[in-house]
């Protein structure tokens, strides 16, 4: 391995390179005018000291952090793999704890095909937390996509959990869309933006195949809503499928 892969790949480049992020992301909240919808949703869950399952679309939740309180504790699922070592350092600054692996795979083929990714154990790790009263954030679409096409996984968290799912959606005016998988969207400063939250979804623990699809599509389509309107709030279209990098 090259000297220039060894340092990025080093623990010290991640903790700046989160450091950096962290105070961009800082930067963008303090700078910006936020129109929020929905906060009375979490604000019962809090109020009651009770946990949830907190999802947005993957490549738009750079924003989240900054509008989840601090005295509620929540961990997110971060990937073992590329970019996680600097996205875990970046939860750590803003006192968000983690949970290692990748959303939960379908069928005994693709549980053996993600063996190295962790998608069992951070399912149960997942599980595990909401038990013990303590929220978790997660992307409800997975790499490689298709982008905004929920998964079998969130709702067998749900299911298993018997914690709700609740869709937030976070926007600025100014920003930009990489031409990626998952239209990743960096968010400027000095904007206007707004934080969108939607109804809690629930799923019955006895919910059988058929039914877990219906609630897949059931999260799917909230998330668009709230996607959608917060694009709406923000004074931006939705996010297209076929536009490129754009800083507006």
């Amino acid at each position: 391995m090259s000297l220039s892969k060894r340092i990025v790949k080093s623990p010290a480049f991640a903790t700046f390179a989160a450091f950096i992020l962290a105070a961009f992301i800082k930067l963008v909240r303090i700078t910006s005018r936020f129109e929020v919808k929905g906060s009375d949703i979490a604000a019962r869950f809090w109020s009651g000291d009770e946990p949830f399952i907190a999802t947005t679309w993957h490549g738009q939740n750079m924003l989240v952090p900054v509008f989840w309180h601090n005295w509620r504790e929540i961990r997110v699922l971060v990937s073992r793999h590329g970019d996680g070592q600097i996205i875990a350092r970046l939860m750590d600054f803003f006192g968000v704890g983690t949970i290692r692996g990748s959303g939960a795979p379908k069928g005994e083929e693709k549980k053996l095909k993600n063996k190295g990714k962790g998608g069992a154990g951070a399912l149960r790790a997942m599980v595990r937390a909401l038990g013990e009263n303590i929220s978790v954030g997660l992307t409800a679409d997975l790499p490689p996509g298709p982008a905004r096409r929920a998964g079998e996984g969130i709702v067998m968290l749900a299911r298993l959990s018997g914690r709700p799912i609740v869709p937030m959606a976070i926007t600025t005016r100014r920003r930009i869309q990489l031409n990626n998988w998952d239209r990743f969207t960096i968010n400027l400063p000095f904007s206007r933006g707004a934080m969108v939250m939607g109804e809690p979804i629930y799923v019955p623990r006895d919910a059988d195949e058929a039914l877990v699809e219906t609630f897949r599509q059931q999260v799917e389509s909230a998330l668009n809503a709230v996607t959608e309107q917060a694009d709406n709030l923000a004074g931006l279209p939705p996010i297209t499928a076929n536009a490129g990098a754009v800083a507006r």
